[in-house]
């Protein structure tokens, strides 16, 4: 096989690779659940986090989604999924959030793992109210 071939051989499975991968992103490990306004609060029921280990909400007024997640302690985070650095919307891979931007790493409770972002991730107030969440 001469180098022409081989490189559209190895375009073709990265593209194939790429597409599999997003689509297990988008079907798989997470899910866009349904929220609302409450008073300046966004509500999130608690029973969408049983079937899954984070979830996204995509509020209108926002410029990336809300990455939810329950933490130890039963505690919750909500982070918005929008790198620091240069503003690229980061990614849940694994057990943590990456910017495909620039390779920046942060952790699910969006402290900085790897730069070259300096800052963590911008959090919001998760106030427990029993059956839902409020996001402030």
């Amino acid at each position: 096989m001469d180098r022409k071939n081989f490189m559209r051989s190895c375009g073709k499975f990265t593209g194939y690779g790429l597409a599999f991968s997003l689509l297990g992103y988008s079907c798989k490990g997470s899910a866009f659940v349904a929220h609302s306004l409450n008073n300046g609060f966004i509500a999130v029921k608690k029973a969408d986090l049983e079937d899954y280990p984070f979830v996204l909400v995509q509020p209108k007024h926002l410029p990336a989604p809300i990455f939810i997640t329950k933490l130890e302690n039963n505690k919750y985070s909500a982070l918005l999924l929008q790198c620091t650095h240069r503003a690229c919307e980061v990614r849940p891979v694994g057990h943590e959030l990456q910017c495909p931007c620039h390779g920046s790493v942060f952790s699910y409770s969006g402290e900085v793992l790897e730069s070259p972002a300096q800052r963590p991730l911008r959090s919001f107030q998760v106030i427990d109210e029993g059956e839902s969440l409020l996001i402030k």
